[in-house]
């Protein structure tokens, strides 16, 4: 029996050539087509029609999973980030759930650069300005050099950042509950809290996943914490951060500016504060979006689903101690 996979990604808009080629080379029937990931009907319509789903942003619960149980038996996310996945859920209705762990990192790691530099700088608002009509010589801004960032969470993108900000002239500290050291040559220095890191930063960047614990711990309790006028930048997930917690911090001086990939609603609502703010610069979570990142990715997943089909599970598969039946 042929192995059905389908793919909630639109091929025009994604370039899927690598994964179709390779699924087809192997006998696979391959569907690319996206549905709106919060469109429950359309995502089980299309899920249904396969053994293995490649993943973007829907989610999948335990109404979703139950209702798939007994023909989808595999979930490949496209991406790092599980959040959006019930793991033991899914292991509790026979579908193994693998992601794609690194192959993002280096340029997640630019965009949080990219942030950072623009939020001194203010470079997009200026480029945006010239091209309106106003030559705004006068912008000044503030140097990366001299200043302490501040790592929130010490996982692979993390790392990609701190070695490149190693060209600038600059104190670099981390705190991860689950890192003890670091290599010397990273040339990062570890905090003893998230209130630590926050108080010695100039600039904190969040690098931690979306979970039970830490989603709406970036709040009002540690931006008080913050130097007056600090940076926030967020290319982790959004929601991670109170927002009306940092739209607050933000109008009332103590955050400077946040440069931000990630929103707790994507998109978000006209009516979100943050996007009326002049101190305040979004991306539309674009950080992994490179066409070394998605061949790197499409490699990983190539491999993850060949190994499930046959009938091996890969480190990659997340939910091992859940599954049942597999």
């Amino acid at each position: 029996m042929s192995v059905k996979v389908w793919m909630n990604f639109d091929p025009k808009k994604v370039d899927l050539d690598y994964l179709i080629k390779r699924f087809q080379g192997l006998g696979y029937e391959v569907k690319a087509e996206a549905v709106p990931v919060d469109h429950t009907e359309a995502v089980l319509e299309k899920a249904m029609e396969a053994d293995i789903v490649i993943a973007a942003m829907e989610r999948w619960d335990e109404e979703k999973l139950a209702a798939v149980e007994g023909k989808v038996r595999f979930i490949q996310k496209y991406g790092t980030g599980l959040d959006t996945i019930d793991l033991e859920a899914a292991g509790r209705h026979g579908v193994a759930v693998a992601n794609v762990p690194g192959a993002n990192a280096a340029a997640v790691a630019e965009i949080a650069l990219l942030h950072i530099l623009n939020v001194g700088r203010k470079f997009s608002s200026c480029v945006c300005g010239v091209k309106s009509g106003r030559w705004n010589s006068t912008i000044t801004g503030t140097e990366v050099d001299g200043k302490t960032v501040g790592l929130l969470g010490y996982g692979r993108i993390a790392k990609n950042l701190a070695r490149m900000l190693k060209g600038f002239n600059v104190n670099i500290l981390a705190y991860d509950p689950f890192v003890r050291t670091v290599p010397k040559e990273d040339g990062v220095t570890l905090a003893g809290s998230a209130q630590e890191l926050f108080r010695q930063s100039d600039i904190v960047s969040l690098h931690i996943p979306s979970t039970k614990e830490t989603k709406g711990s970036v709040n009002a309790a540690l931006f008080s914490q913050m130097k007056k006028g600090a940076y926030l930048i967020n290319t982790c997930r959004g929601d991670v951060v109170n927002e009306a917690d940092l739209a607050e911090a933000l109008r009332s001086g103590q955050i400077g500016a946040a440069g931000l990939d990630v929103l707790a609603e994507e998109p978000p609502e006209s009516d979100n504060p943050l996007l009326a703010m002049d101190n305040v610069f979004i991306s539309s979570h674009m950080g992994a979006e490179t066409f070394e990142s998605g061949y790197r990715s499409q490699v990983i997943m190539g491999d993850n689903v060949e190994l499930f089909v046959n009938g091996k599970l890969n480190d990659n598969v997340r939910n091992k101690e859940f599954l049942k039946n597999v």
